[in-house]
């Protein structure tokens, strides 16, 4: 994606965007399931239907995770992992797979993957893997402070 030109020749600056979720899938399965369960947070969850979208978004939204299903696209997802690289955007790929392609996995991980899931994620795990790479708490506890849980030490009964 280039800027358009302004009239003097110099490139308008295209505006960064706060990292996000980004959903590579042909149709919507995993994005309602994410928005779903992070409706409370704050946490834009964006689908991509295309690899060129998935590239323009990633572009604009430096540091995302960027969920891909491998099932979409799968002669193409080793390209987009490594064109994802050269764009030094700081995305971080998580790839869902399925068990026939596990196999796969080291090659997606050497292309740049930093998560692979060999079936389908619960939403759960999924939630828990961005939140992780995104490097905070995201979901309905992300806008409240952790409660302290008082927890008594162990007792040890036995003597010496």
């Amino acid at each position: 994606m280039t800027d358009p030109p302004c009239p003097t020749g110099v490139a308008i600056a295209t505006a960064r965007l706060a990292p996000a979720i980004l959903v590579l899938e042909r149709a919507p399965r995993l994005e309602p399931v994410l928005k779903q369960a992070l409706a409370d947070s704050r946490r834009l969850i964006r689908p991509c239907r295309s690899p060129g979208d998935l590239m323009a978004l990633a572009d604009r939204m430096p540091a995302s995770v960027c969920v891909l299903d491998w099932s979409g696209w799968p002669t193409e997802l080793l390209g987009l992992l490594d064109r994802l690289q050269r764009l030094r955007c700081g995305a971080r790929p998580v790839v869902i797979a399925t068990e026939e392609l596990a196999p796969l996995e080291w090659a997606a991980r050497e292309a740049g993957a930093v998560g692979f899931f060999a079936a389908q994620p619960s939403a759960n795990e999924l939630i828990a893997l961005c939140g992780r790479l995104l490097g905070h708490l995201i979901g309905p506890d992300a806008t409240q402070p952790a409660s302290p849980k008082t927890k008594s030490p162990p007792t040890n009964n036995s003597r010496w």
